[in-house]
């Protein structure tokens, strides 16, 4: 559900054909089942950019990554389980993200985990480039800390937007990982594409898998983006977790940008 999440708040003001911002908040609210478990989710997040992000380069979603934008966020993730006696779990987060003037990327976040019988702070650190003025690769190392197990992983994330005919638009994203959990390792890989029709609407599709010794698990998840107004997104996501852990809920979203 995590990767899901930032999205989305209240309303804005005016119409214009593109709106330069700075700085968005977000909350999301979702409703899904984890082992037969039912969950409710609640998250709140902001991002702010150190400069203005241009919006004019292509779709609305996509305004801060194709304006090289340097940008810190943060979030608050809340999850309740509907089962008596279950601890809720409350996940937090801060990142950075700096983008210089030669293209390289310098990426890093802390979070901590808390579920009531388990703690665990992950610490990660990136480094990556433009390809090219609309594709971009990162490498990143994180290491978490938990009571239960020590887990350290290695990741190679690819994200890349490419105009088509008219006011089409296809961003994709390609992900690799491994994973060394103390005795066990294993290894992730992610897909995922996202078709706009125009700047302002945008329909996503994604798969991962996760596979660590003996543990192994696949999602599927589908969305849709859409800005009534530039200053706002809505998001509707959908996903269904299988293998060892099966899970599916939807998340939705809304988020203003100033």
């Amino acid at each position: 559900m995590k990767k899901t999440i930032l999205a989305i708040a209240v309303a804005a003001a005016s119409a214009a054909a593109t709106a330069d911002y700075q700085g968005e908040v977000g909350v999301a609210y979702g409703q899904g089942e984890a082992n037969s478990t039912d969950n409710d989710v609640v998250a709140f997040g902001g991002r702010y950019n150190f400069e203005m992000v241009d919006t004019s380069k292509g779709p609305q979603a996509e305004a801060a990554f194709l304006d090289k934008s340097s940008s810190a966020g943060l979030y608050y993730l809340s999850t309740e389980p509907d089962a008596a006696g279950a601890d809720d779990e409350d996940d937090i987060g801060v990142d950075v993200r700096v983008v210089t003037a030669d293209n390289l990327i310098i990426e890093a976040a802390y979070s901590q985990f808390d579920d009531g019988s388990d703690d665990a702070d992950t610490v990660s650190i990136g480094v990556g480039t433009y390809l090219n003025d609309t594709t971009d690769i990162v490498v990143t190392y994180s290491t978490t800390d938990a009571d239960l197990v020590d887990i350290d992983a290695l990741n190679l994330d690819l994200h890349s937007v490419m105009k088509l005919q008219g006011t089409a638009s296809l961003a994709y994203d390609l992900g690799a990982s491994y994973i060394d959990a103390e005795d066990d390792d294993g290894y992730t890989l992610a897909a995922g594409a996202t078709y706009y029709i125009d700047n302002n609407l945008g329909f996503s599709l994604a798969y991962d898998i996760l596979d660590v010794d003996v543990y192994d698990t696949n999602t599927l998840s589908i969305g849709v983006s859409y800005f009534p107004m530039p200053e706002v997104e809505l998001e509707i996501n959908y996903f269904d977790q299988g293998g060892d852990d099966e899970a599916d809920g939807i998340l939705l979203g809304a988020a203003v940008r100033f």
